[in-house]
C-alpha cells in the first residue's frame, strides 16, 4: 500500500511522452487516470507538442505535454503508480529512447532534491529538452529550478539562445 503524506498536498509536474498507437486517446486516458487516483488532483494541462524522437533512427514522430498535480503520495510511490498506469496503457520497456505507447516522467515534486538509483527529482535533462520545457512553460513558467535557479521561461530562452528551433504552436487535448 502506498505512502500517503499528511498535510498539504504536495505540487508535481509530470510529462507525457508518446509515439507509438492512438498517442492523442493514450495521453486522455492516462490524464484520466491520474485525476480519478484517490491521492492525485489534476491541476492544469498543457498544449499538446509534435515533437521528433531521441535515440533510434526511424521512429515516428513524438507527442509530448506536461501536467500539473496535487497529491498526497510520496515520490517513489507516485512514480509507481505512474508506471502502473504506462503498463496499463501498453507501455513495454525495452530500449531506453525507444517508441512507446506513454511515458509519465515526474519533472518536478515541490521543491525537492532526490537522488537515488530509481528516481532523480527534478528530473535530470529537464532543463536541456525543449519538449518538456516549452508545455511546462504553459502552465508554469514561472516554476523555479531549485538548484539552477532558473525559472521554466528562462530555461527554455537559453536554449532557443543556443539556436535551437522553437517548437511549434501546440494543440489542445
Amino acid at each position: 500500500m502506498p505512502t500517503h503524506k499528511k498535510t498539504p498536498a504536495s505540487h508535481v509536474w509530470v510529462a507525457l511522452g508518446g509515439n507509438q498507437g492512438d498517442v492523442y486517446n493514450c495521453f486522455k486516458s492516462a490524464r484520466k487516470s491520474i485525476a480519478k487516483h484517490p491521492s492525485c488532483e489534476l491541476l492544469q494541462s498543457s498544449l499538446l507538442y509534435q515533437t521528433p524522437p531521441l535515440g533510434s533512427v526511424g521512429q515516428a514522430d513524438y507527442l509530448n505535454a506536461v501536467i500539473a498535480i496535487s497529491t498526497y503520495l510520496e515520490p517513489l510511490d507516485l512514480l509507481q503508480v505512474l508506471q502502473n498506469i504506462e503498463h496499463a496503457h501498453g507501455r513495454i520497456r525495452q530500449e531506453h529512447w525507444g517508441a512507446r505507447t506513454l511515458d509519465l516522467d515526474i519533472l518536478a515534486y515541490d521543491n525537492l532534491h532526490l537522488q537515488s538509483n530509481i528516481l532523480t527529482l527534478p528530473h535530470s535533462q529537464l532543463h536541456v529538452r525543449q519538449f518538456v520545457l516549452r508545455p511546462l512553460c504553459d502552465i508554469a513558467p514561472l516554476w523555479l529550478h531549485p538548484s539552477l535557479r532558473k525559472n521554466a521561461s528562462e530555461l527554455l530562452q537559453s536554449l532557443l539562445d543556443s539556436g535551437e528551433e522553437p517548437l511549434e504552436n501546440g494543440s489542445l487535448w
